[in-house]
Parts: structure tokens; sequence; C-alpha cells
């Protein structure tokens, strides 16, 4: 666990780091130092790298006292400190002998309900404080018998330092949760392992085209070597997924309503996640590019077997063709359009394509692994995850309003509804990440657009 949260430590600080670096590249290639605002960003960004180190070394110790812990730990039994303490005095039963000792049972055997429940507790806590009631976050928490973890997140959440960083950890931990859930649903995630990290507000050099190789002879001109290069811009983009709640909904305690906000919240990242990346829109302030923008686009000949040999054929080869190997590519395609290749037989009622056929999230085309997502509808991508870049932070802020009016139709067809006077709540949850191509040809996709499968 304190491995797990040194890594994210560090991984933070990297981030920050390229933060800064990305102020002062641009005052330099502006021909200027930075400016006072620049300035004020800087020292903030520096003071939150120093509050991180600082966790840092706590962590480091609390790793280091586990080491020396393990030859000689007592365990203890029960699930809070109380119980915990009346294990060691000897208590056989903790949860008895624990007197006036009022007991709340964990509850985050689901992975990710503990963020969703501190993300309620806070929700409901502002949501009253606008009534006039103030309600401390933590007294809802106790009252809806929530995670004890969340307890604990909340108990020491008013001020850090050498005696309740315990809290800050805990809190990580809910939402470190969260976010592992949301990476396991999108495309992004499924290839960030193999994605070039990067950080935010860079501007990378690198080479479009190789360089020329030859054997030469003695005496002979050797071959000049003229490689062509480009630049990739790593903006700073945010997503924020918006989940609605009546405000009745919101407080009750049920671990049905805790299990549903978890889902919703990932539901609407990761949706908003896929359908930007595997789109052809081009980068702009607010978005990153979608991976398939100005990618090799093949028509479909039809969708027999026939057909989607000779496709394939012709999209492996675009890829081939821009000096890029298939080691380490992806197809990326819709659930349904995979089901459906699953069941095309050859003459003698084989699966034509057999690695279609096996369980969600194994699928192999052609020897490829395939990610199958909805959002890649009327596509086929073959993509090089090892081509693209990737900035992330790791973290997921919350923010609440039952002020706003929210659109709850699409931008062709509006519905438009006003939070106060429907007795509802939005809960915005906001991921920093964006991605970028280091070629444009680290994607070709067959366009099925119009045609039933």
């Amino acid at each position: 666990m304190w491995e797990k949260q040194r890594a994210q430590i560090l991984a933070t600080i990297k981030s920050k780091k390229g933060k800064i670096q990305g102020i002062m590249t641009k005052a330099a290639d502006d021909g200027r130092t930075a400016d006072d605002g620049e300035e004020d960003e800087i020292a903030v960004l520096e003071a939150e790298i120093e509050r991180l180190k600082t966790n840092l070394a706590r962590v480091e110790g609390f790793i280091d006292d586990a080491k020396t812990a393990i030859t000689d730990a007592t365990p203890v039994a029960g699930e809070s400190e109380e119980e915990a303490e009346e294990s060691a005095k000897g208590a056989t039963d903790p949860v008895k002998s624990a007197k006036g000792v009022t007991t709340v049972k964990p509850n985050h055997a689901k992975k990710g309900i503990g963020f969703a429940q501190l993300t309620k507790a806070k929700a409901l806590a502002v949501l009253q404080q606008k009534n006039g009631n103030y309600v401390n976050p933590l007294d809802i928490a106790k009252h809806q018998g929530m995670d004890p973890r969340v307890i604990q997140a909340l108990e020491k959440a008013v001020v850090l330092d050498t005696s309740n960083s315990s809290a800050l950890i805990v809190e990580n931990q809910l939402a470190n949760e969260f976010i592992e859930m949301l990476r396991a649903e999108t495309i992004v995630d499924k290839l960030s392992s193999q994605m070039r990290a990067a950080p935010f507000n860079a501007t990378i050099p690198g080479m479009a085209t190789g360089g020329i190789a030859a054997w030469v002879g003695e005496g002979e001109a050797k071959p000049a070597t003229n490689p062509t290069f480009n630049t990739v811009e790593i903006k700073h983009h945010k997503l924020a997924g918006i989940v609605v709640r009546t405000d009745d909904l919101l407080k009750l305690s049920s671990p049905g309503t805790d299990q549903m906000l978890r889902d919703d919240m990932i539901e609407a990242c990761a949706a908003l996640i896929d359908n930007t990346f595997i789109d052809t829109g081009a980068q702009t302030t607010k978005r990153p590019a979608g991976v398939l923008n100005g990618a090799t686009k093949i028509d479909h000949t039809g969708t027999a077997v026939n057909n989607y040999r000779a496709d394939l054929a012709a999209l492996r080869a675009a890829f081939i063709s821009n000096s890029l190997s298939l080691k380490g590519a992806y197809y990326v395609m819709s659930e349904t359009r995979a089901s459906d290749m699953s069941e095309l037989t050859d003459a003698l009622g084989n699966p034509y394509y057999r690695g279609m056929d096996a369980p969600f999230g194994e699928k192999t085309l052609k020897g490829l692994p395939v990610i199958e997502s909805e959002t890649a509808a009327d596509v086929i991508a073959l993509i090089k995850p090892s081509e693209l870049y990737l900035a992330d932070d790791g973290a997921v802020e919350i923010a609440f309003s039952d002020q706003a009016t929210i659109n709850m139709g699409t931008d062709a067809e509006q519905v438009l509804v006003n939070l106060w006077q429907q007795n509802m709540t939005a809960i915005r949850a906001e991921r920093h990440i964006t991605w970028a191509k280091r070629r444009v040809t680290a994607a070709a996709y067959i366009n099925y657009t119009n045609v039933i499968p």
C-alpha cells in the first residue's frame, strides 16, 4: 500500500515539475522571463511540490516502519482503532469489549464506493450550508454509516501536520480506487501502459520520417541523412463528467445509491474520454485531438468475410507503409462489430476469426489484441500506442452545484433544467488528462459510416 502511495506522490511531483518547465519554456520561447501571473503560478506549484516532498518523507518512514515491524508485530483484531486497542489489551471479542463505541462496519468491499460516499458527504454538506444549516461532512458520514476510511479522511481533513497526514493518504487511496476503476473502462487507459509519458504544456520535437543509411565501399560517397522533424504540442486539458441527483436521492444512505453514484460518475467520465479519443476532431484549447485526426482512412467494401479480409489487409498495409511495425499495435472496434465478426464462419462452420470468439477483453484479431468500446461505433481502428504521448496527473477533482442550469439533452436538441427549481444537485468530476500523436501515422482506420453490420 505505502509503496503504491510513494509511487503516486513521485508521479505527482514529476507532473508539477513538468508544469513549471512548461511555463518557463513558454516564456523563453517568447523571448522573455516569466511575468507576475506566471511567477505566482510557479510559486503555488513549488509550494505544492514541497508539501508533497514532506508527505513523501512520511510515507517512506511508514515503509521503513512496516519493514521493521514485520518480524515482531503482534496481530490485533477489530474493525476500528478502538476495537484494535481492546484486542491489543487481550480482549477476545473487540466488538463486544469496546464499550460505548459506535462501530461502523466497513462496506468498502466494492472498489470505489468509499470515494462515492466521500463525494456524497461533501455534496450534502454544501447543500445544507446553502439552506442555512451548517452540517459538517463528518457528521453526515457518521450518520449514514459510511465506510470507516471516509470517516477517517474527514475527521482530520481540516489541518495537515505531522500528526494527521494519514488523512490525506486515506483520501488519496479512496480517489485512487475511483481512478483505477475509471481507467479500466477507457480506451486511453487500456493503452496507457505503452504510451509515452509527457508533461502538460510542453512542446516536444520529434522525427516524422527516418534518416537514410546504406552500405558504402572504400572511397565512395556516404549517403546524406535527411530525416524530417515535427513538433508535438502537449496542452493542458481537463474533462468534466457531470452527474445529476435529486436532493432526496442524494440523502438516501442505502448502499445501492452509493454504487449508483460511483457507476454514473465513472460512466460520464469514461464516455467523454473515449468519444474524444476515437474521433477525428482536431486539438483545441479545450480538448485534445482525436487519435483518428489526420489518420489514413479506408472506406469499407462490405461486411462479408471476403470484405473484412480485404479491408483489414488494406488497413495493415497502410499502417506498415508508413514505416510502423504492427508490433505493439491494437485494434479498436465496437462490441457490436466484434460480436458480429466472431459469428463469421468458413465453409466447414468453423469461426473465421478464431481470436474474436474469446471473452470480452481477451479478443485478438490476426494476432493483435482487440479493445472493445461502443464509442468506436462506425470504425475499426489500428493504433500504435507507443507513438502517442500521454499527460495525466492521476487525480480527480470534485465540485458541486444546485444553482446551475444543466443541458440534459444534446447540443442539437437541448433540454435545459434549472437545478434549484427541480431540487437537484450536480456533481462534477474533473480529471486532468491529454494526449497527442507523436506521428500523424500512429493510427489508421476503416470507415463503416452508414453501413449496417
